[in-house]
């Protein structure tokens, strides 16, 4: 099975910035436009940094690596976008959940993402039904 390139963004982060910051117990900060540098050895696709975001704003991330996330969920989708994450000084990483970020908040930047993302899906389906018609 081939690991999907959401999960690649999380490995190379956990790798590139995560693990040598564990090692310091320093702050981490993780600028989106050198993760996709690095993917784009690999392969990944120029233009699209959404999915690197959504990857490094993920509870899939931070959560299961006892970080904390400092950033606003919903920044904006740019190469010079920044996340800081800090290791959660005492809980845990099985319980860390929200990162001490207002639940509301909290959602409405996971919405704007499936917003963003339902867009970008319904006009591919879009151009998909013009091609098949031609």
């Amino acid at each position: 099975m081939t690991t999907g390139w959401s999960e690649r963004i999380r490995n190379l982060a956990d790798r590139e910035y995560v693990s040598p910051a564990r090692r310091g117990g320093k702050p981490i900060k993780i600028v989106v436009g050198e993760i996709q540098r690095k993917l784009r050895a690999e392969g990944f696709p120029d233009g699209h940094t959404n999915q690197i975001c959504s990857s490094l704003e993920s509870k899939k991330f931070w959560g299961e690596r006892g970080l904390e996330l400092c950033s606003p969920l919903g920044q904006p989708r740019k190469h010079s976008t920044t996340f800081e994450f800090r290791f959660h000084a005492s809980t845990p990483a099985s319980q860390v959940k929200t990162g001490g970020a207002d639940p509301l908040l909290e959602l409405m930047g996971i919405l704007k993402g499936a917003i963003r993302e339902g867009a970008d899906a319904f006009v591919k389906e879009l151009r998909r039904d013009k091609e098949a018609i031609k």
